[in-house]
């Protein structure tokens, strides 16, 4: 009996953890094609951090443990098989996953000379031989997709005690004789293969991993397609799974999403790269939308929109929105400027088409988030603060997601001649889980990345600034804190939005405003020299990391600070609208600051309130939010009613998880309304 252990650790969410599933397939696979899978016994899969030794011993009587490394989990997956083996020195330790240096990766979209692309293989393929040098307790890697390897490799077990590598496919080690072998690679599955693949949750894999846990809440990791058309340098997706997009079977994933549903299973996380490519995905939709009415779950599903989106893109879209399971479609854009879009190897995605997209689905009420990633090769100060204003002119009022730049070890970037051409500057820094628990880390082991800092075309000092400008953008607009008056300025009198959220992270002599900016200013100071990470934590609200700009919203309400936070904005916006030599009316702006504070959701509300308006301030900013624009006009004082009871928090603990935490992605922090056709915040 050949005794299997795996190892997919994965971060934890309000308690809630990921079932296994890339572990998951491995052992399904296994199970439905071994010639004698009666000979094998499958261990329920380590799944969350823990201590060291506490891994280690429900491993020990394993004789081979196979790990999926990812970049939050890879130093505590080495020292768990580094412990394995030290107590178990014959058992056969293989890794797998993203994390794992692919000496044999290939990008096929770089046009480069044969000889080029030979001496660039060499060199990756030095990085994996170092990679076995330095753990030495690794007896094989498996790169590219793992299910038809693993297999292979537990057949080898029975054979010869899997001494013999040699005839392993898509496998590296180092021989006996500290000899390094990097073996051929397997083709990667085709349609009519990925269809065949056994689901792990179908064929019962997960039941006694869940069994066992009754305690535990779980969610989904899901695959409907694997593969991605674009090489961006930055990411190891596309080449990892090369530019092909597979299938899965279409009946599987029905009988998954019904799986789902009865077993309550409250979110999915969608894998696929490109949610929405193929014209199928709204058929997929359908089938999430019919579980949930007739389950009541799943209740939410996360999708990666697909970077080229089309008409079929946004009816798959429209349909998880209707049914109240898009919690915010991600618009992966992370960068509009054209240098930079060239040199990362994303110059074949249409931002026309973005942008025309975002307004479609404005315009029908579904949410999203873009992501932009800096500081990526060629962008500048300038082309982030010039992103800004662009994308929210084109429809993004949600979130904006500005991600520091991480460098994947299988991505182009990740080679030290690409990092060396764009000047890129490095800081080795902590993996920290957003909205984690500050101890999520059981082990004692911490996960580590490296983040750029700067580049050749942005400087330290600009990097700090952009820093700064992005999250005083998200305090200020995708927050709500000053969402409306910014709005009615750009919409009635021009006023640009980057001028806004410049002049916001300037320097003020007002006490709350400067000590938002000197807060910013040091985070980013910090961050940049490798001493802090790039979220906040707090003991007293609920023990989490914190984005800085939610960080900074929770303590303006928390320390009462509001009321004077809205004080000082009035006078900033006038001293703003001088320097621009702009006439805004006093009672225009005053309105709009009004408007926008008493919709600021807070908790222990048991009220009502109004607020009269001579402006069609709400009239405008309505529309704004659904891609469409109105003229300002000022008529007799319209008294608009507030709802402040349907959604309600009782305690600060409530309303930081419920509110703050919960709604960060649809940027929902605004309240709803009861009066008859002048919805207050309806879209939230």
């Amino acid at each position: 009996m050949i005794r299997v252990g795996l190892v997919q650790i994965n971060n934890e969410f309000s308690g809630q953890c990921y079932l296994p599933l890339s572990v998951g397939m491995l052992q399904a696979y296994a199970q439905k094609n071994l010639t004698h899978p009666e000979h094998y016994e499958f261990f329920l899969p380590i799944y969350n951090f823990m201590r060291i030794e506490e891994a280690a011993e429900r491993l020990s009587d394993a004789d081979i443990v196979g790990y999926s490394a990812y970049v939050w989990n890879f130093e505590n997956l080495i020292a768990i098989a580094r412990e394995v083996k030290k107590r178990k020195p014959e058992v056969v330790n293989i890794f797998g996953g993203p994390h794992v240096p692919d000496g044999k990766k290939r990008f096929q979209r770089i046009k480069i000379s044969d000889l080029m692309l030979v001496n660039f293989e060499q060199k990756r393929i030095i990085l994996t031989q170092e990679f076995h040098n330095k753990y030495p307790f690794i007896d094989m890697a498996c790169h590219g997709e793992g299910e038809k390897v693993f297999k292979i490799v537990l057949e080898r077990m029975i054979i010869d005690g899997c001494y013999n590598k040699s005839n392993i496919p898509s496998v590296s080690y180092v021989d006996s004789d500290g000899v390094f072998h990097h073996n051929s690679k397997l083709d990667r599955m085709k349609d009519g293969e990925l269809a065949e693949m056994p689901s792990p949750y179908l064929m019962g894999v997960f039941d006694p991993l869940m069994r066992a846990n009754p305690e535990q809440s779980w969610i989904a990791m899901w695959e409907t397609n694997r593969g991605c058309p674009f090489q961006c340098s930055y990411c190891d997706w596309g080449g990892a799974v090369e530019d092909r997009v597979s299938k899965f079977d279409l009946g599987q994933k029905r009988q998954e999403v019904d799986w789902f549903g009865q077993r309550k299973i409250p979110y999915i996380f969608n894998a696929d790269a490109n949610y929405g490519i193929l014209e199928r995905d709204v058929e997929i939709a359908q089938y999430l939308a019919d579980a949930k009415s007739k389950y009541g779950y799943p209740e939410g599903i996360s999708v990666q929109n697909a970077k080229n989106p089309k008409e079929h893109t946004i009816r798959a879209l429209e349909i998880l929105e209707k049914a109240g399971l898009n919690k915010a479609t991600v618009m992966s854009q992370q960068s509009l400027n054209p240098a930079t879009l060239k040199a990362v190897r994303r110059n074949n995605i249409k931002l026309d088409e973005y942008y025309e997209i975002q307004k479609k689905l404005a315009a029908k009420g579904v949410f999203t988030m873009t992501d932009i990633i800096f500081p990526m090769p060629e962008e500048t100060y300038d082309s982030i603060a010039d992103a800004i204003s662009t994308l929210i002119s084109q429809g993004q009022h949600n979130r904006i997601q500005f991600n520091n730049l991480s460098i994947l070890p299988n991505a182009e970037m990740g080679d030290p001649e690409y990092q060396e051409k764009y000047g890129m500057e490095l800081v080795r820094v902590r993996i920290i889980n957003i909205h984690g628990k500050k101890n999520d880390s059981m082990s004692g082991i911490e996960e580590w990345q490296d983040l750029a800092v700067a580049t050749n075309t942005m400087p330290r000092a600009d990097w700090r600034r952009a820093r700064v400008l992005c999250w005083m953008t998200n305090l200020l607009y995708f927050n709500k804190l000053l969402q409306i008056p910014v709005i009615i300025l750009h919409e009635a009198c021009e006023v640009s939005y980057r001028q806004v959220f410049e002049f916001f992270s300037g320097n003020f002599s007002s006490p709350i405003l400067s000590e938002i900016n000197e807060f910013f200013a040091n985070l980013a100071q910090d961050m940049q020299d490798g001493k802090r990470e790039e979220f906040v934590h707090s003991g007293k609200w609920l023990n989490i990391w914190w984005p800085p700009e939610e960080y900074i919203f929770i303590k303006l309400c928390v320390e009462n600070k509001l009321l004077a936070f809205y004080e000082e904005a009035r006078k900033a916006f006038s001293a703003f609208l001088r320097q621009i030599g702009k006439n805004v009316p006093d009672d225009l702006l005053d309105e709009s600051l009004k408007l926008n504070r008493l919709l600021i959701k807070m908790p222990f509300q048991t009220e009502d309130t109004q607020i009269g308006l001579s402006y069609n301030i709400w009239d405008i900013y309505r529309k704004v939010l659904l891609g469409e624009r109105v003229q300002l006009e000022k008529n007799e004082t319209r008294i608009y009613k507030i709802d402040r009871t349907s959604e309600k928090w009782l305690t600060w603990d409530d309303w930081y998880q419920k509110m703050v935490w919960w709604g960060n992605r649809r940027g929902a922090y605004l309240y709803g309304n009861k009066s008859a056709g002048a919805e207050i915040a309806g879209h939230y």
